[in-house]
Protein backbone atom coordinates (compact mmCIF):
# COMPACT_ATOMS: atom_id res chain seq x y z
CA UNK A 1 0.00 0.00 0.00
CA UNK A 2 2.75 2.53 1.19
CA UNK A 3 4.34 1.78 -1.75
CA UNK A 4 1.81 2.79 -4.48
CA UNK A 5 0.98 5.26 -2.90
CA UNK A 6 4.84 6.82 -3.45
CA UNK A 7 5.18 5.46 -7.05
CA UNK A 8 1.68 7.52 -7.62
CA UNK A 9 3.48 10.72 -5.95
CA UNK A 10 6.66 10.54 -8.12
CA UNK A 11 3.98 9.98 -11.29
CA UNK A 12 2.19 13.13 -10.31
CA UNK A 13 5.93 15.21 -9.79
CA UNK A 14 6.69 14.27 -12.89
CA UNK A 15 3.17 14.39 -14.82
CA UNK A 16 3.33 18.18 -13.78
CA UNK A 17 6.87 19.47 -14.88
CA UNK A 18 6.82 21.41 -18.24
CA UNK A 19 10.59 21.67 -18.62
CA UNK A 20 10.96 18.28 -20.45
CA UNK A 21 7.90 18.67 -22.27
CA UNK A 22 9.28 22.53 -23.78
CA UNK A 23 12.42 20.61 -24.90
CA UNK A 24 10.52 17.43 -26.60
CA UNK A 25 7.84 19.75 -28.45
CA UNK A 26 10.64 22.42 -29.99
CA UNK A 27 10.28 22.58 -34.05
CA UNK A 28 12.77 20.90 -36.30
CA UNK A 29 16.35 21.60 -36.26
CA UNK A 30 17.07 24.16 -39.64
CA UNK A 31 20.87 23.96 -41.60
CA UNK A 32 21.66 23.63 -45.26
CA UNK A 33 20.56 20.53 -45.86
CA UNK A 34 16.64 21.21 -44.97
CA UNK A 35 16.47 23.52 -47.43
CA UNK A 36 16.78 21.33 -50.75
CA UNK A 37 17.54 23.23 -54.28
CA UNK A 38 14.99 23.17 -56.53
CA UNK A 39 11.94 22.88 -53.90
CA UNK A 40 9.23 24.74 -54.60
CA UNK A 41 8.49 27.85 -52.93
CA UNK A 42 5.33 27.20 -52.11
CA UNK A 43 6.64 24.25 -50.06
CA UNK A 44 9.07 26.75 -48.33
CA UNK A 45 5.85 29.28 -47.68
CA UNK A 46 3.70 26.32 -46.18
CA UNK A 47 6.71 24.77 -43.63
CA UNK A 48 8.15 28.40 -42.52
CA UNK A 49 5.19 30.32 -42.89
CA UNK A 50 4.98 33.86 -44.48
CA UNK A 51 8.36 35.78 -44.83
CA UNK A 52 9.62 38.68 -42.82
CA UNK A 53 10.70 40.16 -46.13
CA UNK A 54 10.23 39.83 -50.37
CA UNK A 55 12.40 41.01 -52.95
CA UNK A 56 11.95 40.94 -56.88
CA UNK A 57 15.22 42.40 -59.12
CA UNK A 58 14.55 42.95 -62.71
CA UNK A 59 14.90 39.61 -63.96
CA UNK A 60 11.72 38.30 -61.78
CA UNK A 61 14.05 36.70 -59.74
CA UNK A 62 12.09 36.28 -56.51
CA UNK A 63 14.30 36.45 -52.91
CA UNK A 64 12.68 35.70 -49.56
CA UNK A 65 14.39 36.40 -46.42
CA UNK A 66 12.82 34.30 -43.35
CA UNK A 67 13.25 34.66 -39.48
CA UNK A 68 11.46 31.10 -37.55
CA UNK A 69 12.52 29.96 -34.75
CA UNK A 70 15.45 27.10 -34.25
CA UNK A 71 14.32 23.40 -33.60
CA UNK A 72 16.31 21.41 -31.77
CA UNK A 73 17.92 17.76 -33.64
CA UNK A 74 17.09 14.48 -32.39
CA UNK A 75 20.13 13.43 -30.38
CA UNK A 76 19.40 17.17 -28.37
CA UNK A 77 15.98 16.52 -27.85
CA UNK A 78 16.79 12.74 -26.50
CA UNK A 79 19.67 14.09 -24.16
CA UNK A 80 18.18 17.19 -22.97
CA UNK A 81 15.17 15.84 -22.38
CA UNK A 82 16.26 12.38 -20.76
CA UNK A 83 19.09 14.80 -18.61
CA UNK A 84 16.30 16.64 -17.29
CA UNK A 85 13.74 13.66 -16.34
CA UNK A 86 16.75 12.48 -14.17
CA UNK A 87 17.80 15.90 -12.55
CA UNK A 88 13.69 15.90 -11.96
CA UNK A 89 14.02 12.54 -10.12
CA UNK A 90 16.85 13.33 -8.23
CA UNK A 91 15.40 16.76 -6.97
CA UNK A 92 11.98 15.59 -6.84
CA UNK A 93 10.67 18.00 -8.95
CA UNK A 94 12.11 20.85 -7.69
CA UNK A 95 14.39 20.81 -10.92
CA UNK A 96 11.31 22.44 -12.83
CA UNK A 97 11.55 25.96 -10.70
CA UNK A 98 14.91 26.36 -12.99
CA UNK A 99 14.22 24.32 -15.86
CA UNK A 100 11.33 25.35 -17.17
CA UNK A 101 12.12 29.51 -17.86
CA UNK A 102 15.48 28.14 -19.43
CA UNK A 103 13.97 25.71 -21.71
CA UNK A 104 11.18 27.98 -22.65
CA UNK A 105 13.54 30.45 -24.15
CA UNK A 106 14.08 30.69 -28.05
CA UNK A 107 16.97 30.97 -31.10
CA UNK A 108 15.72 32.37 -33.92
CA UNK A 109 17.66 31.56 -37.39
CA UNK A 110 17.61 34.34 -40.39
CA UNK A 111 17.65 32.98 -43.90
CA UNK A 112 17.45 33.86 -47.43
CA UNK A 113 16.09 32.03 -50.31
CA UNK A 114 16.83 32.92 -54.07
CA UNK A 115 14.27 31.05 -56.56
CA UNK A 116 14.74 31.22 -60.01
CA UNK A 117 12.15 31.82 -62.78
CA UNK A 118 10.49 28.69 -62.01
CA UNK A 119 9.72 29.67 -58.27
CA UNK A 120 12.45 27.25 -57.35
CA UNK A 121 14.85 27.33 -54.86
CA UNK A 122 18.00 28.13 -56.21
CA UNK A 123 20.02 29.39 -53.79
CA UNK A 124 19.69 28.96 -49.45
CA UNK A 125 22.55 31.50 -47.70
CA UNK A 126 21.89 31.62 -43.51
CA UNK A 127 22.45 35.28 -42.18
CA UNK A 128 22.71 35.01 -38.43
CA UNK A 129 21.76 33.08 -35.68
CA UNK A 130 20.65 34.90 -32.76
Amino acid sequence: MYRNFITIIFCLIFMSGCGVSNIVNRGEYIDHKSILVGAPRKDLLSRFGAPIDTKKDTTGIIVDIFRIPQGETTTGKVLKGGGLLVLDLFTLGLAEAVATPVTDGKNYISFEVKYDKDDRVQECKFLDQK
